[in-house]
C-alpha cells in the first residue's frame, strides 16, 4: 500500500485506523499506533522509500465522546489539533453538528470524515455550508467523488465540491485491491473537472497545512473550475 501511494506523488501520509470513543481499550490502542507507525518509518528508511508516516485515528463519536476527550484517549492527525471524527451513518444533523461542537470546546479542529456519505447530509446538503461557516473541516472520500460509493454519495460529494465546501480530498484507504491508497484516478478527476489550484488545495496545501498545524484553508468560487 504505501509503495501504491508512494507511486501516485504521496510523500507523506497519516495512518488513521479507526477507534470507538468509550472504549476502555482506547488508551492501549493509541499506544499500538503510535508504535506501528514508527516501525513502519523504520521499514521506509530500510527500504529507501522517500515516505514519511505519521500517527492519528479516526474516531467514532456516540454518547461516550465528551468523556473520552476528557481523559485525553485520542490521538490526533500528526500531534496536531486536529483530530478526524467520524459518526453512525444515519447520525441526526443536529447530533453531528453538537459532537463536532464540543469537540471545538475541548481545543482540538475537529475534521469530519466523508460527509458525504451521511444519510442526512445526502438529504440536506446544504447543512455543509453552515459546518464550513463554523470552522469544521470538512473531508471528502476519494471513492465518493469517484463513483465508487453508489450515486447518492457521488451526487453529494460532487455538490459540495462544486459550492467549494470542501477542505481536504482523502484515500480512505482500507486495503491494496479496492480501497487503495492511490491518488491517480483522483488527481485525473480534479484535473478535468476543476481548476489546478483547486485540486492542489485539497490534495497538497490543506494535509501540509494539517502537518504543520495550520489552519486550513478555503477555495473562492472563481479558482473552483
Amino acid at each position: 500500500m504505501s509503495q501504491m501511494a508512494f507511486s501516485s506523488g504521496v510523500r507523506q501520509m497519516v495512518c488513521t485506523p479507526h477507534g470507538v470513543a468509550g472504549d476502555l481499550h482506547l488508551l492501549q490502542r493509541i499506544q499500538k499506533i503510535e508504535q506501528s507507525v514508527m516501525r513502519l518509518n523504520q521499514l521506509f528508511a530500510h527500504e529507501e522509500l522517500a515516505l514519511t508516516a505519521y500517527g492519528g485515528m479516526e474516531l467514532l463519536c456516540n454518547d461516550q465522546l465528551e468523556q473520552t476527550l476528557r481523559d485525553g484517549a485520542v490521538l490526533t492527525l500528526a500531534n496536531s489539533s486536529y483530530l478526524l471524527l467520524e459518526t453512525p451513518f444515519d447520525e441526526r444533523l443536529s447530533k453531528i453538528e453538537y459532537q463536532m461542537q464540543m469537540v471545538k470546546r475541548y481545543g482540538f479542529r475537529p475534521i469530519l470524515a466523508h460527509p458525504e456519505r451521511y444519510v442526512w447530509v445526502q438529504r440536506n446538503p446544504e447543512c455543509l455550508s453552515d459546518w464550513f461557516d463554523q470552522g469544521i473541516v470538512l473531508q471528502l472520500n476519494k471513492g465518493s467523488v469517484l463513483g465508487d460509493f453508489g450515486r447518492t454519495c457521488q451526487r453529494t460529494a460532487i455538490w459540495a465540491l462544486n459550492h467549494g465546501l470542501i477542505h481536504i480530498l482523502s484515500s480512505d484507504a482500507h486495503n491494496a485491491q479496492r480501497r487503495t491508497p492511490s491518488f491517480r484516478r483522483l488527481y485525473s478527476f480534479m484535473m478535468q473537472y476543476y481548476s489546478p489550484s483547486y485540486a492542489e488545495l485539497l490534495l497538497s496545501k490543506n494535509p501540509e497545512c494539517i502537518l504543520k498545524n495550520q489552519l486550513v484553508l478555503g477555495m473562492s468560487d472563481d479558482n473552483i473550475k
